[in-house]
């Protein structure tokens, strides 16, 4: 955590890199069915408390969230659930509803604003929680904070999480602002300021209150991500990472055969067979995995396979007749092939793509969600 002042003379703290630690794709996954502690149930309004969660692991650990751009997901906007990203927000999404403090979405749904007789309101039990909020951000640690909007059981679902990295306050008023990494606003931080009616989000939404929800962390497993350089070109025999886009497992090399695996790294050069169209839409292309023994990606009777590249390197077979090793690269959208883009590749031989199904690799003749590909981080 860092300390700085702001042009008021305010005190701020905020989390190094916390922005870099979020998602690219915000929080448009579908509900989510969570049991509180005593087994009340509730329908969460997307993946907020698993995202929050996600990304507190992430930042303990040091490590930024996998670079996952939304637009690879098209139509969608998310992982679709069996990708390991989307599986990981959903455990970590559970978890955030197994504590008492879970239990507040549900009692602080049903409080007044301000206080009736003894009974505390919203807007007196956040000040409570307030001093504890700021104390542990001085402290330089992040918290998640459980947003409340709803103001029956029936919508406690529309509650929300975000992490808290950091706050100002004004020197002359005392008046707080939070910096919140929010689930819906990917890769940026927002902020949030006391106002007479509850906490205003600089995106205009009103909050009733907050409170410091219980985080339970844990190590981030090891999620491959897709390329942090989008925009870079594929180059010619320059070894790459290839992604799943609908699951997010690594192509790789497992006891000798292709396979989809969420650990190991295996590296494929492309080297094009006829160079005069470059590395881009329709262009033909060697996938060889580098390694004391180079072998080329094929199509066999069984299904994807390694093979020995060609004895004369780039020259898969005759100019009319590729040989078996040759793929095409098919971009969306057509253009060059960067490391952004979202590819199928085809079998020149046989006309069929390489498609993955859970952490089966396959082939098959009708593209689909399963047939796209992505340069890997």
């Amino acid at each position: 955590m860092t300390d700085r002042t702001d042009s008021t003379g305010g005190t701020s703290t905020t989390a190094r890199g916390a922005a870099r630690a979020g998602y690219a794709f915000a929080n448009d996954f579908v509900n989510v069915v969570a049991a509180l502690p005593g087994g009340v149930r509730v329908r969460t309004a997307g993946r907020c408390g698993g995202m929050s969660f996600s990304v507190l692991d992430h930042l303990a650990a040091g490590r930024d969230a996998p670079s996952w751009p939304p637009a690879l997901f098209a139509p969608g906007r998310v992982p679709p659930d069996g990708h390991l990203v989307a599986d990981h927000l959903r455990a970590r999404q559970l978890d955030s509803f197994r504590s008492a403090s879970a239990l507040r979405f549900l009692t602080w749904s049903v409080l007044p604003d301000a206080d009736v007789g003894p009974l505390a309101g919203v807007r007196t039990r956040t000040c409570r929680e307030l001093p504890r909020v700021l104390r542990a951000l001085a402290e330089g640690h992040p918290v998640v904070l459980g947003l409340v909007v709803a103001r029956t059981l029936v919508r406690s679902g529309d509650n929300h999480q975000v992490v808290a990295t950091g706050f100002v306050r004004d020197p002359v008023t005392g008046a707080v602002t939070l910096t919140v990494l929010d689930p819906n606003r990917p890769r940026r931080e927002a902020t949030l300021h006391a106002t007479a009616d509850g906490w205003r989000a600089d995106d205009g939404r009103l909050w009733r209150g907050f409170f410091a929800h219980t985080y339970r962390p844990r190590t981030p497993p090891p999620l491959p991500g897709a390329s942090r350089r989008p925009g870079t070109a594929v180059r010619l025999d320059a070894p790459l990472a290839l992604v799943h886009v609908a699951t997010g497992r690594r192509l790789v090399v497992a006891d000798g055969v292709p396979a989809l695996r969420a650990q190991g790294t295996t590296t494929w050069a492309p080297s094009a067979p006829r160079t005069g169209r470059g590395l881009a839409d329709g262009a033909l292309v060697l996938l060889v995995a580098a390694g004391d023994a180079p072998r080329a990606l094929t199509l066999g009777p069984d299904g994807p396979a390694l093979a020995d590249p060609p004895a004369e390197a780039g020259v898969p077979g005759g100019h009319d007749a590729p040989g078996p090793e040759a793929w095409r690269v098919v971009v969306e959208g057509g253009g060059a092939w960067r490391e952004g883009s979202r590819v199928r590749l085809l079998h020149a031989a046989t006309g069929a793509l390489l498609r993955g199904t859970g952490d089966r690799l396959g082939s098959t003749f009708t593209p689909d969600a399963q047939t796209w590909w992505t340069v890997g981080s």
